[in-house]
């Protein structure tokens, strides 16, 4: 049985003397994997050289001590919602018992095969389940049950890599995926009247995108350069306006784009890396819109320490709100600390700047393109986290 994955958020909350409440996050996973070791191929590490673009923070791939065929399950299931900070009646219940208390709920499953062809071909097929249930979304109306409710569990996915030399990798990948409002009563909770919450639940739709892709990574020596072309399409993108919380539909979009990245090791301890974007988006109102991104990023490495910084220059988004359109200069930075690596024992801490890109393009391509999205994912922030394995 394949270690437990575990990634929590470490949030700070300040309570005064008057406090009454605060946010409790539960988050509950479990992991299978069966990894019969028959023989081994020189691609068993291919599904990790998609090329990561430069995410501040992403966890890095995993090395390639795993046998040729690995069937794997994870359940996950993640609960937030208000509890007493103090033994009073501050959210009593009901006649009945029922606990009213506004609560958010994500269920995720994932279900891969990865197996290997022969020595230049490895493959990947699977798909992702996501449920997003937010009770009592409207804090205004009372302690009713309203929800607002969304689910897709057949999402999915399959790569094919193909390594004709050892420099060079080739790769096809098809993913689908969804995310839906997840942030009731915890950031900006829900305050509308009756109507109001009713149109809103009628026309708030989740998010879904299909992303197929073509590219290829090429190695030598301490440079490694990928470039991937890819076709996509984004329904009813999710968005938040700025400094707001109510969600909002903006629209949808069909792209074709391109990225590409060159990575340099300068120095045994130093990385630098230099990335480009660019697609063409067509909305559904017929508006034709060139998104573009330039990016550098550096790293320097020293034992268990891993700082990283990256700045970008950013055109402008496709799909955003009035009044949301972002500075173009960018910047975002990251510190870890990883004291275990050994094996299958892990233990990583970290702490991020980010300052999220709104532009549709990046949208699907993010660290967590399916399950909820909340107002402060596309807000400048501070983030810990940790990620433990044993």
């Amino acid at each position: 049985m394949r270690g437990r994955h575990l990634l929590a958020l470490a949030m700070v909350a300040l309570q005064g003397t008057t406090a009454s409440a605060q946010d409790k996050i539960i988050d509950q996973s479990i992991s299978y994997a069966l990894k019969p070791a028959i023989w081994r191929s020189p691609l068993v590490e291919a599904r990790s050289t998609t090329p990561d673009y430069g995410l501040i923070g992403a966890i890095r791939p995993l090395s390639g001590d795993e046998p040729d065929h690995v069937m794997a399950l994870r359940l996950q299931r993640q609960s937030r919602r208000f509890v007493a900070a103090q033994a009073d009646t501050a959210w009593p219940l009901n006649a009945r018992g029922y606990d009213h208390r506004p609560r958010s709920r994500t269920r995720m499953l994932l279900v891969d095969d990865h197996f290997a062809l022969s020595d230049q071909i490895a493959m990947t097929i699977g798909f992702a389940g996501v449920k997003v249930s937010n009770r009592n979304a409207n804090v205004t109306i009372g302690s009713g049950d309203d929800r607002l409710r969304a689910h897709d569990w057949f999402m999915p996915h399959a790569s094919v890599h193909f390594r004709p030399i050892p420099a060079l990798t080739l790769s096809m990948d098809y993913n689908e995926a969804m995310r839906a409002y997840g942030d009731t009563g915890f950031t900006g909770p829900l305050g509308l009247s009756r109507p109001d919450f009713e149109a809103l639940r009628r026309s708030l739709r989740p998010e879904k995108s299909r992303v197929a892709s073509v590219g290829g990574q090429w190695s030598g020596g301490d440079m490694t350069v990928t470039t991937s072309l890819y076709r996509a399409d984004v329904r009813n993108g999710l968005s938040f306006a700025h400094r707001a919380y109510l969600p909002v539909n903006i629209g949808s979009a069909s792209l074709l784009g391109v990225k590409m990245m060159a990575r340099h090791q300068l120095t045994p301890q130093i990385d630098w890396s230099v990335r480009y974007q660019q697609a063409a988006v067509e909305t559904m109102t017929g508006r034709s819109v060139q998104e573009r991104e330039m990016t550098l990023a550096a790293a320097w490495t020293v034992g268990p320490w891993r700082v990283a910084a990256q700045g970008s220059h950013t055109g402008r988004a496709a799909l955003a709100l009035p009044g949301a359109q972002q500075s173009p200069l960018r910047a975002e930075g990251s510190i870890e600390y990883a004291p275990v690596q050994t094996g299958r024992r892990r233990l990583r801490l970290a702490a991020r700047f980010i300052n999220p890109s709104r532009l549709v393009s990046n949208g699907a391509f993010g660290p967590a393109p399916a399950g909820s999205v909340h107002a402060v994912d596309q807000a400048r922030a501070v983030m810990f986290s940790a990620d433990m394995g044993w």
